[in-house]
């Protein structure tokens, strides 16, 4: 992550900009920016979720965007059955505006640290003759100020893009541009976190927290009316409840998306969701979630097929590092089906499907195992665990044997996830 400069680009222009000889540097640094954009469009090729423009970032790929963050609010965007080419259009859209939206922050950036940097060459001169201090460009605060100019448009569709930027420039090993866009990911989720409700702030801390102690004390202290905690966290007031319902409808909106917009960011909220379950009063002495679960996706008194069928296949399963290893391979499984729906071209191929409860259209992606590994959601699977749990407890001791086997079905599956959020 970039702290003292924003990538070899701008250390380019800063260079054309103080050699004060150089009649030509405003040339140079405007073929810089160029060959940046270049390189990004280069860069947008390979990324899954994003297909390039000619000179420009220009994208098509993964679902529909989520809400407005201006409004600390976030909507989901259910998309049951085929959609038609006017949805598919709009999805298009959404995606060309959000890569639009990053190459105009780019460019804002590097024309504004290449101002600054002029101005202070100018300055420093001047101090050398009058002894002062010399001047230097804060180029993080002008970073900073371009990606709150463009707060309105920092939705979920400009995350995922630019997260699909960052994973394919680290696979061109192009260190530099992955530093230019780390510094634009860092500043725009904290732009965002300033504008969440204190929950979903929480959420947000607690999800870059490394180990279950600190995620554990910092939902306490957030309980307990906030504070700062770990040495510098300052944490906003939130209730154990309401930290676990925002964390609940994030995995929603992300898990009813047709692509996961971003696997990585599902599975730390996941992982932020299920602490808070495991400190709420509602927990069991096991520390399991012991009441049913209201979810976005499914109806309290259904189990979703995919999810059904693999709890059903785990259950039989008696070793312990068996269960694990079968959780972690569909888990994978299921991302690597979804994703093989990017075709060539970055271009999402939506498929028809109802969320699990009945077989999709096709039957290519349907196996052996009696349900489709594209169906299967993580989220969803660990609710589906505690409100199968939940329902059979109330059929008394006879159901106990398997109410055992589905508290240990729930402790692993949260450990697959906490490892895959790399907590």
């Amino acid at each position: 992550m970039l702290r003292e400069d924003i990538g070899g680009e701008i250390r380019g222009w800063r260079h054309c900009a103080t050699r004060r000889d150089d009649q030509d540097a405003r040339a140079r640094a405007t073929m810089m920016l160029s060959s940046c954009s270049s390189r990004l469009a280069s860069v947008a090729s390979r990324a899954g979720a994003c297909r390039a423009k000619p000179g420009a970032f220009g994208a098509r790929g993964r679902g529909p965007a989520a809400a407005s963050v201006a409004r600390g609010r976030r909507r989901s965007r259910r998309a049951v059955g085929g959609e038609d080419d006017g949805e598919v259009d709009d999805t298009n859209a959404r995606i060309d505006a959000a890569a639009a939206v990053l190459d105009t922050i780019i460019r804002e950036t590097v024309e504004a640290i290449f101002i600054e940097e002029a101005a202070t060459e100018v300055f420093n001169e001047a101090s050398d003759a009058d002894a002062r201090e010399p001047m230097e460009v804060d180029k993080r605060k002008i970073l900073r100020g371009v990606v709150r100019g463009h707060f309105e448009k920092l939705d979920g569709t400009f995350l995922a893009a630019l997260g699909a930027y960052v994973r394919a420039s680290e696979t061109s090993g192009d260190l530099q541009l992955v530093s230019l866009l780390n510094a634009i990911k860092e500043e725009t989720l904290a732009t965002v976190t300033d504008a969440l409700t204190d929950e979903m702030q929480v959420v947000q801390l607690v999800a870059r927290l490394s180990s279950n102690e600190e995620r554990f004390e910092v939902i306490r202290v957030a309980h307990s009316g906030g504070g700062r905690v770990l040495g510098d966290i300052d944490v906003p007031a939130a209730s154990v409840e309401n930290v676990e319902r925002a964390a609940a409808q994030l995995i929603d909106e992300l898990e009813l998306q047709e692509q996961i917009p971003n696997w990585d960011l599902l599975y730390q909220v996941i992982v932020v969701r299920e602490t808070a379950r495991q400190l709420s009063k509602l927990a069991d002495a096991n520390g399991v979630y012991s009441e049913t679960v209201v979810s976005g996706s499914f109806a309290p008194s259904e189990l979703p097929k995919a999810e059904a069928a693999l709890i059903k296949e785990l259950v039989v399963v008696n070793e312990v590092a068996r269960r694990r290893a079968l959780i972690a391979k569909t888990f994978d499984s299921t991302r690597d089906e979804l994703e093989k729906e990017l075709d060539t071209s970055g271009k999402v191929k939506l498929k028809p499907t109802t969320r699990g409860f009945q077989p999709r259209v096709e039957s290519s992606g349907n196996n052996a195992r009696g349900f489709d590994v594209k169906d299967l959601r993580p989220g969803r699977f660990i609710d589906s665990i505690i409100n199968l749990r939940v329902s059979l407890m109330r059929e008394g001791e006879q159901s106990m044997p398997i109410v055992r086997r589905l508290g240990e079905l729930y402790f692993e599956a949260v450990d697959v996830i906490v490892e895959n959020a790399g907590a």
